[in-house]
């Protein structure tokens, strides 16, 4: 192929290239969040950085986390990574691995157990994405959820 001539590239791979991109920018942008506000997160799937909360509950037993088609129920509160408000849901009820919404709280539920507190920051990629929860959460935004199991 003469030097001069442009390499075809596929949209496709354009897109998976700005998507990892994107990514990998919001990473870094929590990662620096967390920092600065002094967590000690677990890193989960998707790039959820999770800060668990202590209890003052010594029954909560936190090893034994929920498993896939447990029933859990979650107090939920969720803002932008700013801290605006955009929802929040006293009983969010879900089936650990089979929850049509968000993918951020089936994963949350996964790494938790019952009594527990935490808080995560989430990629936009793993919470509502490029379409964002019209009326609720603007597209691509990365939230800071507030969770608490029952």
């Amino acid at each position: 192929m003469p030097d001069n001539e442009l390499e075809t590239v596929a949209l496709e791979d354009l897109l998976l290239e700005q998507n990892k991109l994107h990514y990998e920018k919001e990473i870094a942008i929590l990662d620096s969040l967390s920092t600065a506000w002094n967590w000690n997160p677990d890193t989960l799937s998707g790039g959820i950085l999770l800060e668990r909360i202590p209890s003052t509950n010594t029954a909560t037993n936190s090893l034994n986390h929920n498993a896939e088609g447990d029933t859990v129920v979650l107090k939920i509160d969720v803002k932008l990574a700013n801290g605006n408000r955009c929802f929040s849901d006293d009983s969010l009820h879900l089936i650990v691995d089979h929850f049509d919404g968000a993918q951020m709280f089936d994963v949350i539920a996964k790494n938790i157990s019952s009594g527990d507190s935490c808080r995560a920051l989430v990629p936009s990629s793993i919470a509502y994405g490029v379409r964002g929860l019209p009326g609720y959460v603007p597209p691509g935004a990365m939230l800071l959820v507030d969770v608490r199991q029952h």
